[in-house]
């Protein structure tokens, strides 16, 4: 097992670096900001009519997940789809008109 890094690979990982960050300031300089923006838009989910709560979910700067708060200020974290699965089984279940005749 190698003990230390050769000096080839240190000068290669010192280029990469410092092309790196020549680059980010170029793209400064280009008025280019560091972080993307999130452009998601929060969504408002009103369960009330089916038996749960006022929720909105927000996105996470940086990630792929949501932040779920109610009226109630409960909160859960995950990824979109999930947070609508969990909200989903969370309400109480409702039988059609249909099935009680």
């Amino acid at each position: 097992m190698q003990r230390r890094k050769s000096r080839r690979h240190i000068n290669a990982a010192n280029a990469r670096w410092r092309n790196a960050e020549e680059r980010a300031q170029a793209e400064r300089d280009a008025g280019i900001p560091d972080v993307p923006l999130d452009l998601r838009d929060p969504i408002t989910l009103d369960l009330r009519c089916a038996g749960g709560a006022l929720w909105t979910l927000a996105p996470i700067q940086g990630r792929i997940a949501w932040r779920a708060t109610n009226e109630h200020g409960q909160q859960e974290r995950a990824a979109l789809k999930t947070l609508l699965h969990n909200l989903a089984d969370a309400l109480p279940r409702q039988l059609g008109e249909r099935n009680l005749l």
